[in-house]
Formats: structure tokens, C-alpha cells, sequence
């Protein structure tokens, strides 16, 4: 039973974040059809996402539990 409640849950998130990449692309391909933005935007501003990213993971990597 909780391996078929656990093989659903999986589907359930691989359809929503499967339909999340299908919207994405659909509204960068709409902002880039209307040159509000570039792709050499889109790829700076993923690159400056990612990077801040990695610094959050690396910073919270360092927080010491005072108990």
C-alpha cells in the first residue's frame, strides 16, 4: 500500500514539475518573441541565480546548532 501511495506521489510531482518546464518555456519563448528580453539575458540572469544559490547553500552549510 505505502509503495503504491509513494509511486503515485512521484507521478503526481514528475506531472507538476513537467507542466512547470512546459509554462517556463512557453513565457521565455513569448518574452523573447516580443524582445522584452534576450537570451543572453535569460542565460546571465540564470547564472547570477545559480551563483546566489550556491552561495546561500554554502553559507547555511557553516550555521553551527548552539544546543
Amino acid at each position: 500500500m505505502a509503495e503504491s501511495f509513494n509511486q503515485q506521489t512521484a507521478l503526481e510531482a514528475e506531472e507538476v514539475l513537467r507542466t512547470e518546464i512546459i509554462f517556463n518555456q512557453a513565457l521565455i519563448d513569448i518574452l523573447i518573441a516580443k524582445k522584452i528580453i534576450t537570451a543572453d539575458e535569460l542565460v546571465n540572469t540564470i547564472r547570477n541565480i545559480r551563483h546566489e544559490q550556491e552561495i546561500l547553500r554554502n553559507e547555511s552549510s557553516k550555521i553551527v546548532s548552539l544546543r
